[in-house]
């Protein structure tokens, strides 16, 4: 069950990091979206998506 939560909880934050990049606003190579939380991504698009 441990490595079902971790792998779900990896690929929602690779989820979030494809949609930033894919916004512009950042790089594929920005590596300090890696080390971000999963909250923070979320954060993050939702910030990008606001009206």
């Amino acid at each position: 069950m441990k490595n079902h939560l971790r792998i779900a909880v990896e690929s929602m934050k690779e989820h979030y990091i494809k949609k930033l990049i894919d916004s512009g606003m950042y790089h594929h190579s920005d590596k300090a979206l890696h080390s971000l939380t999963l909250t923070e991504l979320e954060t993050l698009v939702e910030r990008i998506h606001r009206p």
